[in-house]
């Protein structure tokens, strides 16, 4: 799906927000979450985000919009 904001030429299809747990569990229904949406992998000395996905931000607004 394409939105007017986002053409799927654009570079905002790049830029990605972290959404925490529990928020993130209600996008996992979405058909495009398993291709598009990556798991938050902490390294040493960094916050532990467990279940925290980096969501596309165009598919963020395209639920807003709806």
């Amino acid at each position: 799906m394409e939105t007017d904001l986002f053409p799927s030429n654009s570079p905002a299809n790049d830029v990605y927000e972290l959404v925490k747990w529990p928020e993130v569990q209600e996008l996992m229904d979405y058909d495009w979450f398993t291709k598009e949406c990556f798991p938050c992998t902490s390294f040493e000395g960094q916050e532990q985000l467990s279940s925290a996905y980096f969501v596309p931000i165009r598919r963020l607004m395209e639920i807003d919009e709806s």
